[in-house]
C-alpha cells in the first residue's frame, strides 16, 4: 500500500464535501487540514494557501474552485514552489527551477538576497 501525501484543501464554504473525498481519493491524499474562504482576492487567496502548506508541513494543496490555469497567476507561483496543486481539472506539478529551463550554478527561479556590500 502506498503511503498517502499530505494535503491541505483551500476551498469555497460552498463546496460539497464529496467532491474534497473524490480528489482525495483519486490522488491518494490524506487531508490534513481544510480551510474555507469566500476571498475574491488572488494574493490573499495564495497567501493562505502558503500559510497552511508550511504550518501542517503539506506536500499538496487541493483548491477544486480553480483551474491549472493558476500557473499564469504571479500570486500563486511561491505556492506551486512549495506544494503540487490540485486543481478542479487536474494537477500542477510542483515547480522545479531545473524542468522550467534554470540550469545555471547558482541561478534560481527565486533569488537570495544580495549579500553585504564588499569593502
Amino acid at each position: 500500500m502506498t503511503a498517502l501525501r499530505r494535503a491541505v484543501v483551500l476551498c469555497r464554504p460552498d463546496t460539497a464535501s464529496r467532491e474534497i473525498q473524490g480528489l482525495a481519493t483519486r490522488y491518494a491524499l490524506e487531508v490534513v487540514y481544510s480551510v474555507f474562504t469566500d476571498t475574491e482576492s488572488p494574493k490573499l487567496a495564495a497567501m493562505i494557501a502558503t500559510q497552511h502548506i508550511i504550518e501542517h508541513n503539506a506536500e499538496v494543496l487541493v483548491v477544486p474552485h480553480l483551474t491549472t490555469m493558476v500557473v499564469n497567476d504571479r500570486h500563486w507561483r511561491p505556492v506551486i514552489a512549495l506544494a503540487e496543486v490540485i486543481a478542479a481539472d487536474g494537477r500542477v506539478h510542483r515547480f522545479s527551477p531545473t524542468r522550467a529551463g534554470f540550469t545555471s550554478p547558482g541561478l534560481s527561479a527565486f533569488p537570495s538576497a544580495p549579500g553585504p556590500p564588499d569593502r
